[in-house]
């Protein structure tokens, strides 16, 4: 392992998340605190959110002591908002804490919806990395979808971002999609491979109760690829991503010259991070705590002088001690022994012999540089391997 993975698996930085719920149009599968036609609540929530930091600030001082080496807003559609709109946040951010002169600042956004001005825009704000909904090139399930672009416009949206500056560029890409075949994978892989992006994260579809897309699915309005279709699918998914010289370093994300999402890396390796706005997500000092997702309910409670917190849950040792071990073999390092002991101060053998001992056996698990990993097997059946290390 050398020292630039090393230093990334001791994070003692924190981690920022803004939350912008806003889309132009919201997909079918989108089980996101995000919502269209919301455009006349937009200054509304911006003072929110910025009272939001204030007020957490306030309440925990400390917290601005501690680095900041990552910077992410997710939605939603950060990009809905003006240029100055972003702008804002990001001053309050730089006024409330302590931002390192290395902290990565990345924005989600979806191709067709921005004119090359406005990319050009976000690196002078100082985003370096940028990160497209792309799902697929295909057009026809690109409507299925209810996606806002075409294959096109993400062809012109990254090579937008290139031009103007952006150095990291991620895709997301979605296999398992209505009447989608191992061609439309394909040809998605041959346009990725003409494309100058360094990341990769691939999900398969979802059905989440409450999705337009699960009233489709339930009313057999819709079709979705069979098991056997969709592992296949999934095979050439990864394969043909490792095949474009990218480096699976997570279940669901690749990279090229290690050019890894320092922001996400910090969910999977239990570091800190604060989440501000409706539906955001925090981990700090040990505590959990979720927003209220619906935007009008949670910028009343915070003109009421009161956080939106609606749930807030202590990790005690052994909860964390499970978060942990399947958080870590997410990741291409696995559970590393020294930072385990470091962490909770007993070796992982001494509570999961067994557990490590049976996955290994069944080739779901291999123990390799003092570490415990998913092998490929391994990571096909994740959700069997996690629930090993969960105490029921």
């Amino acid at each position: 392992m050398n020292n630039i993975e090393s230093s990334l698996l001791v994070q003692r930085d924190m981690g920022i998340y803004i939350h912008i719920p806003f889309c132009k149009q919201k997909c079918i599968y989108c089980d996101f605190p995000a919502y269209q036609n919301l455009q006349d609540y937009y200054d509304t929530y911006l003072y929110a959110l910025l009272q939001e930091m204030t007020m957490f600030v306030d309440a925990h001082p400390e917290v601005c002591q501690k680095p900041v080496d990552t910077v992410y807003f997710g939605g939603g559609t950060p990009t809905e908002l003006s240029i100055e709109q972003l702008y804002s946040i990001l001053n309050q951010i730089k006024a409330l804490f302590n931002i390192t002169d290395d902290c990565q600042f990345t924005i989600e956004s979806n191709p067709g919806e921005l004119t090359k001005a406005y990319i050009a825009e976000l690196v002078q704000l100082g985003f370096s990395r940028i990160s497209f909904g792309v799902q697929t090139f295909n057009d026809k399930n690109l409507v299925a979808l209810h996606r806002s672009h075409r294959g096109q416009d993400a062809i012109q949206a990254v090579n937008w971002a290139h031009e103007v500056g952006f150095k990291d560029i991620n895709l997301d890409l979605i296999y398992g999609l209505p009447n989608q075949v191992i061609e439309h994978i394909e040809q998605d892989l041959d346009m990725v491979s003409q494309l100058p992006i360094n990341h990769i994260s691939t999900y398969g579809l979802q059905v989440e109760k409450g999705t337009y897309l699960y009233h489709l699915v339930h009313r057999n309005l819709i079709t979705l690829p069979s098991e056997h279709v969709e592992d296949a699918l999934y095979e050439t998914m990864m394969m043909g991503i490792e095949a474009l010289g990218f480096e699976r370093y997570e279940i669901s994300n690749f990279a090229k010259d290690r050019a890894y999402s320092k922001h996400n890396l910090k969910y999977w390796q239990y570091s800190d991070y604060l989440g501000f706005g409706a539906g955001a997500h925090s981990f700090y000092d040990g505590v959990r705590r979720a927003n209220n997702r619906n935007v009008m309910p949670y910028a009343r409670t915070i003109d009421n002088f009161i956080l939106p917190i609606i749930e807030e849950e202590i990790i005690d040792e052994s909860r964390a001690i499970e978060d942990y071990c399947f958080l870590a073999l997410r990741t291409k390092w696995g559970i590393q022994e020294q930072l385990f002991y470091k962490k909770f101060g007993i070796a992982i053998q001494s509570k999961y012999n067994d557990v490590l001992m049976n996955l290994i056996d069944k080739q779901l698990l291999v123990y390799r540089d003092n570490a415990y990993i998913m092998t490929p097997e391994g990571i096909k059946h994740g959700n069997y391997v996690f629930s090993q290390f969960i105490d029921m």
